[in-house]
């Protein structure tokens, strides 16, 4: 796979990575718009960031736990229209794990006592891995519904990223360990009940009524959900290491995030997936390096020494201001100024570009040194605030 049209041609997963602040959001969403434009695919972006910045650049007030389809009159001032169909989804870690709870239980009874426990309420709400597991289960239920074609799956930074792609195996291996076995020995748990009496009754002074037994409670009644969890669990790393499953690291050409790149890189190799491509964010276009600013500063100077041209121009500035009943400060004299003045701007312009771009270019090296293909995308004349800006982005992608 050497493009990115390559990429999205392809069913399955995408999964953006990368360090904070490189613009994977708006690369995720791109991508998205490129597949739902360029292919017939049934396309979702699904976003494990807890921030909303993906509603924004698709131009959506809000969007949670239910997918949401994106209508095609979103792309009426776009000059180009949907082929398949685009959709969105954040993750809702509550509402998430409710309704995982309920799939595996074994009965109303166990899922009811589940979720109504005190500690699951906890956990779900304010134990950061159980984002993550949920995150990437709620991938795998997405692509498991068979409704779309391409998931493109926007990660948290760099190494929160890899808490999700590890949550898989962290989940099997806490349903084997000792300390599950431990806490759900019911006879275990009842002659500590009655050896310990007193200690229950401060540890209810000290953490609240009940802490305890509701610890008690909960990972037993999570432990007969074991069978479902491990197997699901099982198909869910399966799926991250399916030859269908594409990993895309998102960097800046600047040092900092480019070694969280490279750390990334390693560290999904050793994890037994592989980068499929790296995409160079916020890149100076040519048109804005050094050589073609300088020379475009070159004609803007022939322009100012030609006299003959300079007259011609401050009486066709002259008249417009007339035409509108507006007066005029511009003669020959400062025109010229006023040219000097823009040239020297464009000259010192195109000396930082230039400097600007021979760094990119060997950082770029160290691109090319953890990712066997890359893309460049380039720096926009704006931020990204509507479809246009995606369909923009993902077309400058297209092209590498």
């Amino acid at each position: 796979m050497t493009t990115v049209a390559e990429l999205i041609q392809r069913d399955g997963l995408i999964i953006v990575c990368g360090s904070g602040g490189v613009g994977k959001t708006s690369i995720s969403a791109a991508l998205g718009v490129l597949a739902a434009t360029q292919t017939n695919k049934r396309v979702l972006v699904l976003t494990v960031d807890p921030a909303k910045r993906l509603a924004n650049a698709l131009g959506l007030r809000e969007f949670g736990n239910v997918e949401v389809q994106i209508t095609s009159d979103l792309f009426k001032t776009s000059k180009t229209k949907l082929r398949g169909s685009l959709s969105a989804g954040m993750i809702d870690t509550k509402a998430s794990w409710d309704d995982l709870i309920s799939r595996h239980a074994p009965d109303e009874a166990t899922r009811n006592s589940v979720l109504q426990n005190s500690l699951y309420k906890n956990l779900t709400e304010r134990f950061v891995h159980s984002h993550d597991y949920i995150a990437i289960e709620r991938l795998y239920q997405a692509h498991s519904s068979g409704a779309y074609d391409l998931i493109v799956v926007d990660t948290p930074p760099s190494r929160n990223a890899l808490t999700i792609l590890d949550a898989p195996k962290r989940m099997q291996d806490f349903f084997s360990s000792r300390l599950l076995k431990l806490l759900t020995a019911n006879s275990q748990w009842q002659l500590l009940a009655l050896a310990a009496k007193p200690f229950y009754e401060i540890a209810d002074r000290l953490l609240g009524k009940g802490l305890l037994r509701d610890v008690a409670e909960f990972f037993t009644l999570f432990r007969t959900m074991e069978a479902g969890f491990v197997e699901r669990a099982k198909k869910v790393e399966a799926l991250l290491h399916d030859s269908k499953t594409s990993f895309v690291i998102v960097t800046t050409l600047e040092d900092a995030p480019l070694s969280e790149a490279e750390f990334l890189s390693a560290a999904l190799k050793e994890r037994k997936f592989s980068t499929h491509l790296a995409i160079a964010n916020r890149v100076i276009p040519k048109e804005l390096q050094g050589g073609a600013l300088t020379e475009q500063a070159h004609v803007l100077n022939d322009a100012r020494q030609n006299t003959e041209f300079i007259s011609e121009l401050a009486d066709v500035l002259v008249n417009t201001d007339a035409s509108s009943g507006t007066s005029s400060d511009i003669d020959e004299a400062n025109l010229s100024k006023l040219l000097t003045q823009t040239l020297e701007t464009i000259q010192n312009y195109a000396l930082a570009t230039t400097q600007i771009s021979e760094m990119q270019s060997t950082l770029l090296d160290r691109v090319a040194g953890f990712a066997d293909h890359f893309a460049v995308a380039p720096m926009l004349e704006s931020d990204i605030a509507d479809i246009n800006g995606l369909v923009t982005l993902g077309e400058n992608l297209n092209i590498v």
